[in-house]
C-alpha cells in the first residue's frame, strides 16, 4: 500500500473510529470473609460501603454455586426468581460487584443509594429468540441487589435478594419507604466495550473488504421495554458503534433520559453506497419492530428517536423523506412496471426507489452529515479513497443481475452502478446525480429535525451540514465528530427532553 493510501485510511480511522473501553481491577486489601458482622447487617437491610460489599462479595460466590437458599447465622436467604424489572439470578451466566473495577476510558457514572452495584454476564447464544437482537458479543447489565428483611419462621429472619435492572427501576419500596438504588453504569458497560475489540476494526475493515465477520443490524444495548421510547444511534463513515460509546454512557447516567428512552445501535458496512445500506436499515427496522411488538400496541412503538453521524445521517434522512417519481425517471430508461423482475426482485425495487416514510420517527438529530455531499469525497484525497474501498458485494450482485434480463435499463449516467465501481466515497461526491436528488427531498412533516454541526469540519462544510427547516442548528467548536464536544451532548439531552413533535 502507497503512503497515499496509507494516508487516507490514517484520516478514516481518526474522522470516526473509537477504540472501545476497558477495565482495570481495583486494588483491594486482601482479607479474611467478610465479617459475619457486616454481611448480617446487609441481610438486615444496611447498606454503608462494608455492608454492600459483604453482600456483593456473597452473591458472586452464591450465584456461582447455583443461587440455593442458605442460612447464615440468624437469616434463611433465598434470591428472589421473579422481579418486575429484574432478572431471575439464573439469567446471568457470572455476576460480579461493579466496584472491583474502574473503567479506562469512559468517565465512571455512578448514583448512590440502597444496593450493591452489579455487572451482570451473559454470553449471548441466543438461548432467547430476542438475544439475535442484542450485541453478540455478551449481554451485561448494570444490576443492583438489594437484600429485603421478611418475617421470623422457625427462629430466622427470612431474607430475600432481589437483582434489579439499573436501567430500568430507579427506586424500590422497603418497609413502606420508597428507597433509591445504587447503581454503576459505567462499569457493566466499559465491560461489554472491552469484549468488542474485533470489531474496532471492523469500521476499516468493512470498507476494505467485502467480508468482514459482522452484518449489518441493530443491537439492543439494554432491555427491551414497550413503555420506553427507542433511541438509535448510527454511525457514520470508516465507523462502527462504538463511536458512541461515550454519548452512551453519558445518555444512561441522566435519569430524565434513561426513565424515558431505551438505547438501540445500528452496524453496517460503510463501503456501500448509502442509498442502498440506507434500504437494508429499513427492513431491518420494520423487522425488528414486528418482532418486538407484532400487534403494533406498544407504546415505545409509537414514536421513534434517532441521533445519526456523517453518513449514517444519510440513512436515517431515507426514513423520514417521501421518495414518490424523484429516482426512477433520472435512473432508468423504462417505467417501473416494464422491468423483467422476480417477485422478490420487484419488492426490493420497490422498497428500494419508492420507499415510504416512517412515521413513527418523531424527531432526528443530524451530527455533521453531509447532506450536500462531502468535498472531500470529490477532492484527490477523495479519489484515492476510492480506489482503496471494496464494492459491496450484495449491491452490485442485485443490480448485475438485474441488468442482464434488462439490458439498456439504465439512463446513460448510471450505466457503471452495477459496474463495480460505485461506493460510498464516490456516492458522497457533491455532484453525485443520485445524492443530489435525494438532497431535495424535504423531512416528512410528522418529523423534527435538528442539526450539530462542528465549525472546524474539514471533510463537511456548514453549509452541507444543513438540512431545510431544522428546528435547531448548534454549531460546535470541533471538528467531524461534533457530537462528542460537552456542548452538542447538552443539546442532545435538551432535545430528548422536548415533548413529542406528534
Amino acid at each position: 500500500m502507497s503512503r497515499l493510501a496509507a494516508w487516507v485510511l490514517a484520516i478514516g480511522l481518526v474522522v470516526a473510529a473509537c477504540a472501545p473501553a476497558r477495565l482495570e481491577r481495583v486494588r483491594e486489601r486482601r482479607s479474611p470473609e467478610p465479617a459475619p458482622s457486616d454481611l448480617e447487617r446487609a441481610f438486615g437491610g444496611a447498606s454503608d460501603p462494608a455492608a454492600a460489599k459483604a453482600l456483593g462479595n456473597w452473591i458472586e460466590q452464591a450465584h456461582g454455586a447455583g443461587a440455593k437458599d442458605q442460612e447464615i447465622g440468624g437469616y434463611r436467604v433465598r434470591f428472589r426468581n421473579k422481579v418486575d424489572g429484574g432478572y431471575a439470578p439464573g439469567y446471568f451466566d457470572r455476576m460480579e460487584r461493579a466496584s472491583r473495577y474502574e473503567p479506562v476510558g469512559l468517565e465512571p457514572q455512578r448514583e448512590a443509594g440502597i444496593g450493591v452495584p452489579l455487572i451482570g454476564h451473559r454470553d449471548n447464544h441466543r438461548r432467547e429468540a430476542i438475544e439475535k437482537w442484542y450485541p453478540p458479543e455478551a449481554i451485561n447489565r448494570a444490576v443492583t441487589a438489594v437484600a429485603i428483611p421478611g418475617a421470623m419462621r422457625q427462629g430466622k429472619r427470612e431474607v430475600e435478594i432481589r437483582l434489579y435492572d439499573r436501567l430500568q427501576t430507579e427506586s424500590v419500596v422497603i418497609a413502606g419507604k420508597r428507597e433509591h438504588l445504587a447503581a454503576d453504569f459505567t462499569v457493566p458497560w466499559a465491560g461489554l466495550l472491552a469484549e468488542t475489540r474485533s470489531l474496532a476494526t471492523t469500521g476499516l475493515t468493512s470498507v476494505l473488504r467485502q467480508q468482514t465477520g459482522r452484518e449489518a443490524g441493530f443491537s439492543l444495548m439494554e432491555a427491551y421495554d414497550p413503555d420506553k421510547t427507542p433511541l438509535i444511534l448510527v454511525h457514520g463513515l470508516f465507523s462502527t458503534p462504538l463511536a458512541w460509546a461515550e454519548l452512551t454512557n453519558e445518555l444512561w447516567s441522566d435519569p430524565a433520559v434513561r426513565t424515558r428512552y431505551q438505547i438501540w445501535h445500528y452496524l453496517y458496512p460503510t463501503n456501500a453506497p448509502p442509498l442502498y445500506s440506507a434500504r437494508v436499515m429499513r427492513r431491518q427496522l420494520d423487522e425488528l419492530r414486528a418482532f418486538l411488538d407484532p400487534d403494533g400496541r406498544d407504546p415505545a412503538m409509537q414514536r421513534t428517536v434517532v441521533i445519526a453521524h456523517s453518513m449514517g445521517g444519510l440513512l436515517t434522512k431515507s426514513l423520514v423523506v417521501d421518495p414518490r417519481e424523484a429516482f426512477w425517471d433520472p435512473i432508468f430508461t423504462r417505467p417501473f412496471d416494464k422491468l423483467e423482475l422476480t417477485a422478490e426482485e420487484r419488492e426490493a425495487m420497490k422498497e428500494a426507489f419508492y420507499w415510504k416514510p416512517r412515521t413513527h420517527v418523531d424527531r432526528v438529530i443530524f451530527c455533521s452529515v453531509p447532506f450536500g455531499g462531502s468535498t472531500w469525497a470529490a477532492s484527490w484525497v477523495g479519489r484515492t479513497g476510492r480506489l482503496l474501498v471494496a464494492p459491496s458485494r450484495g449491491f452490485n450482485d442485485f443490480f448485475d443481475r438485474i441488468e442482464k434480463k434488462n439490458p439498456g435499463m439504465w439512463q446513460p449516467v448510471y450505466e457503471n452502478l452495477a459496474a463495480g465501481t460505485v461506493n460510498s466515497v464516490m456516492s458522497l461526491a457533491p455532484k453525485q446525480r443520485s445524492m443530489e436528488i435525494f438532497r431535495t427531498l424535504s423531512v416528512v412533516p410528522t418529523t423534527a429535525s435538528h442539526v450539530i454541526k462542528g465549525s472546524r469540519d474539514l471533510f463537511v462544510s456548514s453549509s452541507s451540514a444543513d438540512i431545510p427547516g431544522a428546528e435547531s442548528v448548534l454549531t460546535v467548536s470541533s471538528g467531524h465528530g461534533s457530537f462528542h464536544h460537552p456542548k452538542a451532548m447538552e443539546e442532545i439531552k435538551r432535545i430528548l427532553a422536548l415533548p413529542p413533535h406528534h
